[in-house]
């Protein structure tokens, strides 16, 4: 897994490339369903100012589609997709892992996997949505093993959803209880899907400037917007 800065961009063969970036505190809150409408809808102007679609995250492994600009803003599901120019495609989080997902050819999706999500195979129904191959996945900041303490029940219910053994998922916090690694089980799909895996930011809870509400029980959350401009751009 290669891990880089807060704000990048990927290539695709399209020839044109997937812009990615993590907002951070300073940038406010993005919690869909706790913001008034209009104040989101400024702040995400403000972080990149294109039509934004933004799903009604459930933790399962729902799939919204976006056909034209800001189609599906608001709509049930935790995978959004799209072959368009000019709009982006936001993922809210605050410890869950936030994907961008980025095809061979024009589609790029983001995923909100949090441990449910993960469980439920997310990343698969994700992969499965493209019409084409998967070139890359990069996983944005996500709450590390060393913050995460986590029951054997659920990891052995996450390791399922993931199709790896329960100890390659398995770690330990930094006061030595036991953890599940939710960078190692995203690892898990890709290297089985031969896709390539890249890291943008580090954990939620101790090195993201951003919010978590495992360690700090923040209301806010912060988000990972994707997007890739048009030709003339």
């Amino acid at each position: 897994m290669t891990t880089t800065t807060s704000t990048s961009r990927r290539s695709s063969s399209s020839g044109r490339s997937v812009e990615i970036h993590c907002s951070t505190r300073a940038d406010g809150d993005f919690h869909l369903t706790r913001r008034p409408a209009d104040e989101l809808e400024r702040r995400r102007r403000s972080l990149v100012d294109l039509p934004w679609t933004m799903a009604d995250q459930r933790h399962g492994a729902g799939v919204v589609r976006v056909d034209a600009p800001g189609a599906g803003d608001r709509e049930p599901g935790d995978i959004v997709i799209t072959d368009l120019d000019d709009v982006v495609l936001g993922c809210w989080v605050a410890d869950c892992a936030p994907l961008v997902v980025i095809g061979a050819g024009r589609e790029f999706a983001v995923v909100h996997a949090g441990w449910r999500g993960l469980a439920a195979g997310v990343v698969d129904v994700a992969i499965g949505a493209f019409g084409q191959p998967v070139s890359e996945i990069v996983l944005g900041p996500v709450i590390g093993p060393c913050c995460y303490e986590f029951g054997d029940d659920d990891l052995v219910a996450v390791a399922a959803g993931v199709h790896a053994d329960p100890e390659a998922i398995r770690s330990s916090t930094s006061t030595g209880r036991s953890a599940l690694d939710v960078p190692a089980a995203v690892a898990a799909v890709a290297e089985r899907h031969g896709v390539t895996l890249s890291r943008l930011g580090g954990c939620t809870g101790c090195r993201h400037d951003g919010f978590s509400h495992r360690a700090r029980r923040d209301p806010e959350r912060f988000v990972v917007a994707a997007w890739r401009h048009g030709a003339a751009a």
